[in-house]
């Protein structure tokens, strides 16, 4: 039984090891075709130098907080951190086994679909647990709709917020400043968004 235990909590670490691996090349490619330096990009997450070049190399797991401000500086959304597919074939199959969890703090992320079919469009099951204050808004190019598997999620904008409880959806434009909060206990949601040609153009 122990050795089977074993065997699983191996191939788990190793799962997580492979995407922050990826997670560290996907910021460092996202960084240099934006031309950003990474003291430049440093700057805007709110990071020293040191700890972004530990994060692109896989050696510095980050925060929630830290990815949140990196995702938001690189003008992308979360989830988008997480996969680096390059444009295949018509119909790409995932299987469970293919699409690891990967948690960091308060939120978990299984992204489901690599972006290969349509490029800039990204999926992706999240756990969120109860907010923490580090948690900041953020903004990105782009349209998100979330749906609520179980648990409440309330999505906060400028000058507004909705709640939404199991079954329930939403859809925005994710250039609207917006955080999520898990309010009381962890709420579970998928997530789809996708940016436009346009919009990556823009973000360039």
């Amino acid at each position: 039984m122990s050795d089977h235990s074993d065997e699983v909590h191996g191939s788990r670490g190793a799962a997580h090891s492979r995407v922050l691996t990826g997670l560290g090349d996907r910021i460092r490619r996202l960084r240099t075709t934006r031309e950003l330096p990474q003291r430049d990009l440093a700057g805007r997450a709110e990071l020293s130098e040191e700890h972004l070049a530990g994060v692109e190399q896989g050696d510095v797991a980050p925060s929630l907080a830290e990815l949140t401000r990196l995702a938001d500086a690189l003008q992308v959304a979360l989830a988008e951190l997480f996969t680096d597919e390059a444009p295949g074939p018509a119909a790409v199959v995932l299987r469970a086994e293919e699409a690891p969890t990967v948690e960091y703090g308060d939120i978990a992320v299984q992204v489901l679909t690599p972006r290969s079919v349509i490029p800039g469009m990204y999926a992706a099951r999240y756990r969120l647990s109860p907010a923490s204050s580090g948690v900041r808004p953020v903004q990105h190019e782009g349209h998100d709709w979330l749906y609520v598997l179980s648990g409440q999620l309330r999505i906060e904008f400028e000058q507004d917020a909705v709640t939404l409880s199991p079954g329930d959806s939403v859809s925005f434009s994710s250039n609207v400043l917006h955080r999520l909060v898990a309010p009381d206990a962890a709420a579970e949601f998928l997530a789809v968004g996708a940016t436009l040609l346009g919009d990556a153009g823009s973000a360039a």
